[in-house]
């Protein structure tokens, strides 16, 4: 027998990320309708796991520190038969490969998977889903791009595969205001402060926004520029600053927990990214009226209109992205209006509770 309104979730890891954000955001503004538990593959000491067990959700850590551990998957599955879930719902690559082989294993009803990328990591990892694809009952992607790809590279059935946009709560960014940020780094209120809020990670291309700064300060030579986040990159990324002498108009903050204060400390929101799914930082600059300019990569061309919510670039360009900023900046009432229309266009379509309703009437329709 299974529990009908339990659903079961499995995630790759519970550090700070886009998939750990939108599963917090689920948990936080789901109905009650369902009851939910979280296992995790490692990092079940995280701030992400620590957040989820504060709203009562339990949290287990399987402890899969590598491939090899099948004392881990074992684990897992005598879990899910113990725990008789009705629904298991994978998040990220490795959660949606062993939810797919797990679920079988333990004989869940229901398995669901969810791609948060629209590039998942290369043509092995494609190969695998594909191999596992028949396992799970529906697919969903967090943009169409997302969903295309699913479709073409796992050969999966187009029925199974349905579209979630991400989702935030607007709450948090519409009603922050900038109270001491431009104050605690020396910032002074008319210069033009640009940012960008993720982790200092190859596929953020920061390089390529650092690339066109130079640009930038010339023609506004006040302009500052705040990164925020923490990650592999970041001590290459400081000597870069070093060498390319800017260190006294780049400021990196590390993490923060205050990135709504962050966002309204801020002029221009940049996120010059090579690949992305639907970025979660890009819905809350938005949410936050920022205008922006960003790559047109992955599912962000369905997020900002190019011309009316922001402006898109191609990646790994620096002098375009220079020219996207450059153009905002000299012309502050458009980039006023852009800041208005993308927190409209937000409001009206990424919100965490349309998010969640749609993924809540998946639910129903296995019940």
């Amino acid at each position: 027998m299974t529990d009908r309104d339990k659903v079961f979730h499995l995630i790759t890891e519970l550090d700070a990320g886009g998939a750990q954000s939108v599963l917090l955001s689920l948990l936080q503004h789901g109905s009650s309708r369902f009851t939910h538990r979280v296992a995790c593959l490692y990092n079940g000491d995280k701030l992400m796991a620590q957040r989820i067990r504060a709203l009562g959700v339990p949290v287990t850590d399987v402890r899969l520190t590598a491939l090899w551990r099948a004392d881990a998957f074992f684990r897992l599955a005598l879990l899910l038969r113990r725990e008789r879930p009705f629904i298991l719902h994978g998040w990220m690559f490795h959660g949606n490969l062993l939810a797919r082989l797990a679920g079988w294993a333990a004989g869940v009803p229901h398995v669901i998977t969810h791609r948060h990328n629209t590039e998942i990591g290369g043509m092995r990892r494609e190969r695998l889903k594909r191999l596992t694809r028949r396992l799970d009952e529906r697919v969903i992607a967090i943009c169409e791009l997302a969903r295309q790809n699913e479709i073409e590279r796992t050969a999966v059935s187009p029925d199974k595969v349905m579209t979630i946009y991400n989702g935030i709560d607007l709450a948090p960014f519409q009603q922050a205001a900038d109270t001491a940020v431009r104050r605690e780094f020396g910032i002074p209120d008319d210069a033009p402060l640009l940012g960008v809020v993720g982790r200092l990670h190859p596929q953020k291309g920061h390089t390529h926004l650092l690339a066109a700064f130079p640009a930038i300060r010339q023609a506004h030579p006040a302009a500052r520029l705040l990164v925020v986040g923490d990650g592999a990159l970041l001590m290459p990324f400081m000597a870069l600053v070093e060498a390319m002498g800017m260190a006294d108009s780049v400021i990196l903050t590390g993490t923060r927990a205050d990135v709504p204060e962050i966002l309204a400390a801020l002029d221009l929101f940049v996120l010059p990214s090579l690949w992305e799914g639907l970025p979660i930082v890009l819905l809350e600059a938005m949410a936050a009226g920022l205008p922006v300019a960003a790559t047109a990569v992955g599912g962000t061309p369905e997020l900002v209109v190019d011309g009316e919510t922001g402006l898109l670039v191609p990646p790994a360009d620096p002098g375009a992205l220079a020219t996207a900023v450059n153009r905002l900046l000299d012309d502050p009432a458009a980039a006023r209006r852009m800041g208005q229309a993308g927190q409209e266009r937000v409001s009206r379509h990424f919100t965490v509770r349309r998010m969640a309703d749609q993924i809540e009437s998946l639910y129903l329709s296995l019940l």
